[in-house]
């Protein structure tokens, strides 16, 4: 006797029914988004779901069957880039392996550097930042071979003078922004002076004793064009006047002391050496040696600097030499 099927589908053969349509979902995985950072991801161009952290994600929208699905990145997180891997396909069953990766873009950078007029000599070393050394052969267009994200501060001085010159920079300082550094300006011309050797007098005569008066003496021993040591003595004479030789005395204890110099600049008119004295009794300081026509003049410093460009150190050169503070070699 044959039962009776309750009116069932032969083709099915008792089997559970395929889902309705519409009952897919389409979602994945989200890897290497960085915190606090958004990626807002697309199927087939719209349903936008933002995702905010790492881990498994899933589309509002479900997908009916046979449908094409396809995920796209719609706005990338702040610094980031995301990629879509198996984002597309047919929705044949829930869609769980689409791969969202993010990785960290590199910081837009950018170059710093102007122009150099004025050069005839050779030897001239531009730094950036107190490093970065970069030789400049000729006039024109210069750029440092280190760039610098936008936000960073750059600071370019003369490293080197060129021979028989020297070099002043303008719009030397500054904050990186959005866009390379172009308005640099080194300038350069024939040197003043070099830095001091030999003996150099105070201007200054001062009573030291009943009929004595003494100028200051310093005696440069100059090693290299960054680096002099320097003992202090002073010129006694037997007038108010302190004309004549003179008769050296000895040092003075615990004075002079060693000079390295890690900045120069100069114009036609003066030049300005700026560096560290080692003293030796062991305490270091700042200080600018300042040169201008028959004048050395020696100048306390701080960090940062008091005087910043050589015009500024000239400007205050012209203040002492009237007061005879500087010296000079007669």
């Amino acid at each position: 006797m044959l039962a009776a099927c309750g009116g069932g589908d032969d083709d099915n053969n008792g089997s559970t029914p395929p889902p309705a349509v519409g009952v897919f979902t389409v979602g994945g995985a989200v890897a290497g988004l960085g915190a606090g950072k958004t990626v807002t991801l697309q199927n087939l161009g719209t349903d936008d779901l933002t995702v905010s952290t790492n881990g498994n994600f899933v589309f509002n929208t479900r997908m009916d069957r046979g449908v094409a699905y396809a995920v796209t990145v719609k706005a990338q997180p702040a610094g980031q880039r995301c990629t879509v891997a198996q984002g597309t396909g047919t929705a044949t069953a829930d869609v769980s392996n689409v791969q969202v990766r993010c990785e960290n873009l590199a910081a837009a950078t950018f170059t710093v550097g102007g122009t150099v007029t004025g050069l005839t000599g050779s030897g001239l070393v531009l730094q950036n930042n107190g490093r970065d050394d970069l030789g400049v052969a000729a006039n024109g267009g210069f750029s440092f071979a280190t760039a610098l994200a936008g936000g960073a501060a750059y600071a370019v001085t003369v490293k080197t003078l060129p021979s028989g010159q020297g070099c002043t920079v303008a719009n030397g300082t500054g904050t990186v922004g959005s866009a390379h550094v172009t308005t640099v300006e080194v300038r350069c011309a024939t040197a003043a002076a070099a830095l001091p050797e030999g003996d150099w007098k105070q201007e200054q005569c001062s009573p030291s004793g009943p009929g004595r008066w003494t100028r200051l003496l310093w005696r440069i021993n100059r090693q290299n064009d960054t680096r002099a040591t320097v003992t202090l003595g002073g010129v006694t004479y037997a007038d108010a006047s302190c004309s004549g030789a003179g008769t050296v005395t000895a040092a003075q204890p615990g004075a002079g002391g060693s000079f390295t110099f890690d900045r120069a600049e100069a114009t036609a008119s003066a030049a300005a050496f700026w560096g560290s004295w080692a003293q030796v009794t062991g305490l270091t300081s700042r200080t600018v040696w300042a040169r201008k026509g028959p004048y050395l003049c020696l100048l306390g410093d701080s960090t940062p600097t008091v005087f910043p460009t050589v015009a500024s150190v000239e400007s205050y050169m012209n203040t002492l030499i009237p007061n005879k503070i500087c010296y000079t070699q007669n």
